[in-house]
């Protein structure tokens, strides 16, 4: 069983960096080009991707779900940078027996039943607030503004040399409850909780 487990992680590994290669090409192109549109666009269709494949690579507590084919809600907290990219990606597609289902919402409660939540860089000032609201809850929390990872955040998106790279808090996913695939962590750059961060 175990032996037939390999080349499944591999082969959803290879599809991982399959998606973010594709997916970065555009970005490249726009850069080089100087189209400050079309580059933020071709960044957020990466992140897009990214948060897609994080669903294939975390594992969520039981209980997590309400049921064994509930939707992943893959869910935009603030102001959607991503337009619909983060709906086409997800189009279609399903993790074992369950689909995803995108939501947004201006507010945390809003955001009931959701299992990742991108938290948009328009809720900057209110990232320890929102990390606070949820708690230990098993969500996986994504966001982009600087120190998100360090003040508790599960997984800060960065950039770097205009491609788009990510930080995984390995204390704020313990603290969440969540596994994450250890073919995730080798593509992250692994980080803890900014020991200063108030408990």
């Amino acid at each position: 069983m175990a032996a037939a487990g390999r080349p499944r992680s591999r082969e959803l590994c290879g599809r991982l960096l399959l998606a973010v290669a594709l997916a970065a090409a555009p970005a490249g192109r726009a850069a080089a080009g100087n189209e400050a549109a079309e580059n933020t666009a071709a960044e957020y269709e990466v992140k897009a991707a990214f948060l897609f494949n994080f669903a294939r690579f975390v594992e969520w507590p039981p209980g997590a779900f309400a049921s064994p084919t509930a939707p992943i809600g893959v869910c935009v907290l603030g102001e959607d940078p991503f337009g619909d990219a983060l709906n086409r990606v997800v189009a279609g597609k399903t993790l074992g027996d369950r689909s995803l289902a995108v939501r947004r919402g201006k507010k945390v409660k809003e955001l009931g039943g959701c299992e990742i939540i991108f938290v948009s860089s328009s809720e900057h000032e209110r990232v320890p607030e929102i990390l606070q609201e949820l708690g230990k809850a098993p969500v996986l929390t994504v966001g982009e503004s600087a120190d998100f990872a360090a003040e508790g955040g599960d997984v800060q998106f960065t950039l770097e040399d205009n491609h788009v790279r990510f930080l995984v808090n390995v204390d704020a996913t313990e603290r969440a409850g969540l596994k994450v695939s250890s073919k995730l962590l080798t593509l992250a750059h692994v980080v803890h909780d900014d020991p200063r961060r108030k408990s």
